[in-house]
């Protein structure tokens, strides 16, 4: 099932080069938090506290976003589909970079955005919006890698909707920031590096 691809092209390079520097400044962000207050870290950052696993509905939830978005970007976008189950060590950036941004973006996006909204008595539905919209607002950065402004739309429509899903599933589970945390990574594992990758050659539709 799975293949091996050893040679680097181009713009595997241009895309390591982007995984690399992602992954590397947010881990020295992830590592200088955790050896502050290791606990804090733990329980404050990555949600994880007694009980958590206990709710089966809330884990069904997490698995249920996760698959769905994988399936819409393996049926929509071709270059990622053909690519899904290759191994590389462009994968392996993938994989690091799976971790590390998907738990920095659900901290950002959803926790520390929508605690602030709440804090400021800004209702539920507001809160999933405005997380939504700049969540796919923020993603419109891979369009314009090529100046492809014919992607943009549809990858900013597509990410809203998961910005979206993402921030209602953060509210079902009582804010606590694993549960978007796990589905965004579990998201990224198997669609990333592909989807930078696209992003950097242009090639979203090759099949």
């Amino acid at each position: 099932m799975f293949t091996r691809k050893s040679r680097l092209s181009q713009e595997d390079k241009k895309s390591a080069i982007i995984l690399i520097n992602i992954s590397f400044t947010i881990t020295i962000w992830l590592s200088f938090k955790y050896f502050i207050n290791p606990q804090q870290f733990i329980t404050h950052y990555l949600g994880i506290e007694q009980g958590i696993f206990n709710n089966l509905t809330d884990w069904l939830l997490t698995l249920t976003v996760a698959v769905c978005y994988i399936i819409y970007t393996i049926i929509f976008i071709p270059f990622v589909r053909k690519r899904l189950f290759v191994f590389s060590h462009l994968k392996l950036l993938g994989i690091w970079v799976a971790f590390t941004s998907s738990t920095v973006e659900e901290l950002f996006f959803r926790k520390r955005l929508m605690d602030w909204l709440s804090e400021l008595n800004i209702s539920a539905v507001i809160q999933v919006l405005v997380s939504a919209v700049i969540f796919g607002l923020a993603h419109s950065v891979w369009g314009l890698l090529r100046g492809e402004v014919k992607v943009i739309l549809p990858v900013v429509l597509a990410t809203t909707i998961l910005g979206a899903a993402l921030a209602i599933l953060y509210l079902l589970t009582e804010r606590n920031i694993l549960a978007p945390m796990i589905a965004h990574i579990l998201i990224n594992l198997l669609i990333e590096p592909w989807l930078i990758l696209a992003a950097v050659s242009g090639k979203w539709e090759e099949t």
